[in-house]
């Protein structure tokens, strides 16, 4: 069972282990931002906190807490029932035991807010699967998208499948999809 919090991750071989590659970071910096590189990418992504036109999302910290990012995607082994490697979000945000999962996107095509919302479910459902769900204060699923920074059509459907979705995860009310660049602490 994979351990979303530790670092370096436990996968063999693993992205993690390589040098100048970092899965798990903290900042308390008022505004930084996480980037991914190009697909295809096989490192995880990360904090930048300097060069905000690199940045896919960005991240407001006015009261300058500590945030730890933890990236997922090309770091944390889900596989699937065949062997196959699960599709997930590309890393979450922690801050005084809250949690914003965050999948970023960098296309303009269709398609990009249901796939991303589909990978925040999935790694939602395996983080459940391997800690506790209670020790938690579940905030929001980020789908962040830096050639659509506006809200998308068909956003409405999206948030009420996530809401859905995330409600029989988590036992609780859901949680709220956001579609935005920008995510405020």
């Amino acid at each position: 069972m994979p351990d979303f919090l530790i670092s370096p991750c436990l996968q063999p071989n693993g992205n993690c282990h390589l040098p100048g590659v970092v899965c798990k970071s903290y900042t308390k910096n008022t505004r930084f931002g996480i980037c991914d590189d190009p697909q295809p990418s096989t490192t995880p992504a990360y904090i930048k906190l300097y060069h905000p036109d690199d940045w896919i999302a960005t991240i407001n910290n006015p009261a300058a807490k500590n945030i730890m990012f933890k990236a997922i995607d090309n770091c944390v082994p889900l596989i699937r029932v065949n062997g196959e490697p699960e599709s997930r979000c590309d890393g979450l945000l922690e801050f005084e035991g809250n949690l914003i999962f965050i999948e970023l996107k960098d296309r303009d095509s269709k398609g990009w807010l249901s796939k991303g919302r589909q990978q925040l479910t999935i790694t939602i459902r395996a983080f459940v699967a391997n800690h506790n769900k209670d020790d938690f204060n579940w905030q929001f699923g980020y789908v962040c998208n830096k050639q659509r920074p506006l809200a998308v059509t068909g956003i409405n459907t999206e948030v009420q499948t996530f809401k859905d979705e995330t409600s029989v995860i988590l036992g609780n009310r859901g949680l709220l999809l956001k579609a935005e660049r920008t995510i405020t602490i």
